[in-house]
C-alpha cells in the first residue's frame, strides 16, 4: 500500500495555475559551457537609458537569455571604462568588443543586431563558428525609411547593413513590415509571415533600477495641482501629442471648462514653434484661451512621474501598439488613458481615433482611479507576466527561433 493513502497523510490537489519553469536549474550549464547570443549594441549608460527603447530592449534580452540557460554577451565598439555612468544592474552584464571575440573563437548559437549593424568581419567569424546572423527589427522602420527622405533630406544614419544576414526577425506590432525587412536585407521571406515573429518581452527592472527605486502613483490631495501629463515625443505622426490634446479638450469642454488643472505637453516647443499648429489649431482650443496648457521640454518618464506622482495620463500612437513608456505606467499604477488594441483590457482603452470614447475614459480615470487601483496594480501584473523574459511561453518560441535549422 502506498503511504501516501495512509490517513493523515496530506494529498496536494494543485493550484489552479501550476506553471513550469522552461528549464530546471540542474539542466543549466556552467557559464563556460552555455552556447553564446552575442547581442550587437552601443554602451548603455545612465545619459542615454531612457532615451531610445533599443537600450532597454537590448538589456531586456539579455536577462532573457541568460535565464534560458545561454551565456548572453553584449558587443559593443568600446567596452565601458567609467563604471559611475553605467547603470548599476548594467555592471554584471558580460562585455566583450569585436576585437576580444575575433582572438578567441566561442561557441556562438546566434549574433542578434537591434537597431544597430555590427562589423562585417565579425559577422563573417561568427558564420564560421555555425552561428546564425540574425537582425531584430524593433523600430518602426518602414513609415522611418518613409517619412525620413521626406521630412528629413539632409539626414543620415546607417540604419541597414545587409551583408550576410540569416534571419530576419520582427515585434509582434511590426509584423506588418515583415516582409519589406526580409526583402530589404536580401532574405527571402517565410510562406508563414509569422515564423519571423519574436515575442516582444519587457520587464521592470530598468524602470525600478532593478528594484532600488520604487516609483507609484498616489491619490491628489485637495491643495495639490491636478496635471495631465502628454507624453508622446513629437517627432513623427506614429506618436504625437494632438490627440491626446483633443482628448482633454473634449473632456474640459464637457465639463464646462470648469476643470482648474493644467495639461502638460512634452516635447511642446516642438509643437508650439510649429506654425501651422500655433496659427491654425491651439487658438481653437478652449483649454489654449483658458490658459491651462504648459508646453515643457522632452525629459525622461522617471523625472516626469518623480515631479508629478499624482498626475493622469493620455497617449496616443498610430501602428506602434508597443510602448515601454506605456508599460511603465502601468506598473506604476498611474492611470493611462491609450488606444493600443492589444493591450485593451488594461488601463483606459479607446479605440483608434475616437475622441470621445478617449474623453469617456479620461473622465473615468479622473474620477475613480483611486478607488480601482488595487485592480489596476493586478492588471498590470497580468500584462507584465504576458511579456515577461522569465514567462516559460516567450522561451519556448525564443528557442523556436534560435535554434530552427532550414
Amino acid at each position: 500500500m502506498s503511504t501516501k493513502h495512509l490517513p493523515g497523510m496530506t494529498v496536494n490537489f494543485g493550484n489552479p495555475c501550476m506553471i513550469r519553469p522552461s528549464m530546471i536549474l540542474s539542466d543549466i550549464k556552467a557559464v563556460k559551457e552555455r552556447k553564446v547570443v552575442l547581442l550587437a549594441t552601443a554602451t548603455i549608460t545612465n545619459d542615454n537609458l531612457f532615451s531610445n527603447g533599443l537600450f532597454q530592449n537590448v538589456f531586456v534580452l539579455y536577462k532573457m537569455f541568460e535565464a534560458m540557460g545561454y551565456a548572453p554577451i553584449l558587443v559593443v565598439n568600446d567596452k565601458p571604462t567609467d563604471l559611475e555612468k553605467i547603470p548599476a544592474m548594467i555592471h554584471v552584464c558580460r562585455f566583450m568588443n569585436t576585437e576580444e571575440i575575433l582572438k578567441r573563437p566561442i561557441p556562438v548559437i546566434a549574433l542578434i543586431e537591434i537597431g544597430m549593424s555590427i562589423d562585417p568581419l565579425l559577422r563573417e567569424f561568427v558564420k564560421m563558428c555555425g552561428g546564425k546572423l540574425v537582425k531584430v527589427y524593433l523600430g518602426n522602420i518602414l513609415n522611418i525609411d518613409i517619412e525620413t527622405p521626406m521630412f528629413y533630406p539632409t539626414m543620415h544614419f546607417t540604419h541597414h547593413v545587409i551583408e550576410k544576414i540569416d534571419k530576419i526577425w520582427v515585434s509582434p506590432h511590426y509584423g506588418q513590415h515583415a516582409e519589406y525587412a526580409a526583402y530589404l536585407n536580401h532574405v527571402i521571406p517565410p510562406k508563414n509571415l509569422e515564423d519571423m515573429i519574436a515575442p516582444y518581452v519587457w520587464d521592470p527592472a530598468v524602470f525600478t533600477r532593478d528594484g532600488g527605486e520604487v516609483l507609484r502613483w498616489r491619490p491628489r490631495m485637495k491643495e495639490e495641482e491636478d496635471v495631465i501629463l502628454i507624453m508622446e515625443p513629437n517627432i513623427s505622426f506614429q506618436k504625437a501629442s494632438l490627440v491626446p490634446l483633443l482628448i482633454v479638450e473634449r473632456w474640459y469642454r464637457a465639463g464646462g471648462r470648469r476643470w482648474k488643472g493644467k495639461v502638460i505637453v512634452f516635447n511642446g516647443p516642438r509643437m508650439k514653434d510649429t506654425p501651422h499648429f500655433s496659427k491654425s489649431i491651439e487658438p481653437t482650443l478652449d483649454l489654449f484661451m483658458d490658459g491651462r496648457i504648459e508646453y515643457v521640454e522632452r525629459t525622461s518618464i522617471v523625472d516626469a512621474l518623480k515631479k508629478w506622482p499624482t498626475a493622469l495620463f493620455v497617449a496616443h500612437q498610430y501602428n506602434n501598439e508597443y510602448n515601454y513608456m506605456a508599460l511603465e505606467h502601468f506598473w506604476g499604477g498611474f492611470p493611462l488613458v491609450h488606444n493600443c488594441g492589444t493591450w485593451g483590457d488594461f488601463g483606459y482603452y479607446y479605440k483608434g481615433n475616437n475622441i470621445a470614447a478617449g474623453a469617456k475614459q479620461l473622465e473615468e480615470a479622473h474620477t475613480s482611479h483611486a478607488e480601482k487601483l488595487e485592480a489596476y496594480r493586478a492588471h498590470a501584473q497580468v500584462l507584465a507576466w504576458r511579456h515577461s523574459p522569465y514567462n516559460p511561453e516567450n522561451h519556448r518560441r525564443w528557442n523556436e527561433l534560435l535554434l530552427k535549422r532550414d
